[in-house]
């Protein structure tokens, strides 16, 4: 058991032996140097796209700037740039004391990295005839035209760097429209779905003909992206989807639905509305106007048929007294409060036909005029009667009688005499013999 331990213990110690020169063997460059060494472009393209590359334009001037850190006290060192191939492309010396040192190395142009996708900086312990390699660090690149195309979405690396688009895309903000077309054909944005904010995407709005640059193509007052939704046509600036009477600009403005004829849904159309004064978002204000109109109505109703009864009955009804009334006190002035009485009266047999003329007159037709009815009267009491009994038959004003029976004394169709108090009408060549002479006008 002794002797199993001690062989054990023995290949231990061997194989601990074997395995620490393999390690420092294993070392990036092969020296065991752990000096620091970094290496950066300070000229580089701001390109939208996560990755650890440096993008770089080939044409343009740059410096490499590599920091390192000295070793000794005062030293020589040697720092040499590599291409992807390992060719040395340049190098300089550097002496320096103990702490970080920097180098920088200026470049024209970048054309002897163009086709490489990183480059290699190699620091060097620089004693004559003793060169020692200290460290290294690899810079990854991507060198590239200004006027190339990488996404070939027709817009140049350099345009794709000043329109704020991605060079590595063809369609920025993945609109459907490639960025080139939006920058070139279109005047769009190619980092905006929607340039003119009316929520209504570019692509969209040139597959409906529409402007993708104006928020409403028909300067109606409505974004074609409330017309695409609401349904109303977005060229038309005078349209009436619902054909209310209100066209669509109006109705949107004053709160209304363009594609409803009845927006409250009273009964009553928004253009109708707005005629009558009532609100279309609102239909407690319908029934309160009819209310008001059809009373109205009422009113106008029955007062046209009150005076239209007055006019073709005017022996008869309320109104027609009330007027006749006011008529005469109006009229007061002109004719005497009663009429003068003749002094000598008519023989008893006329006079006896003379009370009650009014009670028992029948009611003149509404065909008759009043000249007619005034002839009627005098017919039906041989040929005269007292103007009070015109006046009472009738149911007129004293001043209308005067002057209705001035007119036919003027015309020759009565004649007229002022016997004391009173005034007597006759039909021509009807005049009772014995009277007084005729009345003086």
């Amino acid at each position: 058991m002794t002797q199993r331990r001690a062989l054990f213990v023995i290949g231990i110690c061997i194989l601990t032996t074997l395995v620490a020169p393999a390690s420092v063997a294993a070392s990036p460059d092969g020296t065991g140097a752990t000096t620091f060494v970094e290496g950066e472009f300070t000229n580089t393209v701001p390109v939208k796209q996560s990755s650890d590359s440096a993008y770089l334009w080939e044409a343009e001037s740059n410096s490499l700037e590599v920091t390192f850190n000295a070793l000794n006290e005062s030293n020589h060192y040697k720092l040499c740039v590599q291409d992807e191939d390992g060719e040395q492309i340049s190098c300089q010396d550097k002496s320096a004391a103990k702490g970080t040192q920097s180098v920088t190395f200026e470049y024209e142009n970048l054309s002897a990295f163009e086709k490489s996708t990183n480059v290699t900086v190699v620091l060097w312990n620089n004693y004559p005839g003793q060169p020692e390699k200290l460290g290294t660090d690899t810079v990854n690149v991507s060198i590239i035209e200004k006027q190339g195309d990488i996404d070939s979405d027709e817009l140049s690396n350099v345009n794709e760097l000043s329109n704020n688009t991605s060079m590595f895309l063809m369609d920025t903000d993945k609109d459907s429209l490639e960025d080139g077309a939006e920058v070139k054909n279109y005047g769009t944005s190619p980092t905006d779905a929607d340039t003119d904010g009316d929520n209504l995407g570019d692509a969209m709005e040139l597959s409906n003909s529409l402007s993708p640059t104006n928020a409403d193509t028909d300067g109606d007052g409505i974004p074609d992206g409330v017309e695409n939704r609401l349904g109303t046509p977005p060229k038309d600036p005078t349209a009436d989807t619902d054909n209310d009477g209100l066209n669509d600009a109006y109705e949107y403005a004053h709160d209304s639905n363009p594609v409803v004829a009845d927006t409250d849904g009273d009964g009553l159309r928004d253009g109708l509305e707005t005629k009558l004064g009532t609100k279309i978002d609102d239909a407690r204000t319908t029934p309160l106007l009819l209310f008001a109109g059809g009373a109205l109505l009422g009113v106008v109703t029955v007062g046209t048929r009150w005076v239209r009864a007055a006019e073709m009955y005017p022996s008869s009804g309320l109104l027609n007294r009330v007027m006749s009334n006011q008529k005469a006190d109006d009229n007061a002035a002109v004719e005497p409060e009663s009429e003068p009485r003749p002094e000598t009266k008519p023989d008893t047999h006329q006079s006896s036909q003379r009370p009650g003329l009014s009670d028992t007159q029948e009611p003149s037709k509404p065909i008759l005029t009043d000249e007619d009815r005034v002839v009627q009267l005098l017919r039906e009491n041989d040929g005269w009667v007292y103007q009070s009994t015109i006046v009472e038959s009738n149911n007129w004003s004293k001043s209308k009688v005067s002057r209705l029976l001035s007119r036919m004394c003027d015309d020759g169709t009565i004649e007229k005499i002022s016997v004391g108090r009173q005034n007597i009408v006759a039909e021509k060549g009807s005049m009772p013999e014995g009277v007084a002479s005729p009345l003086e006008e």
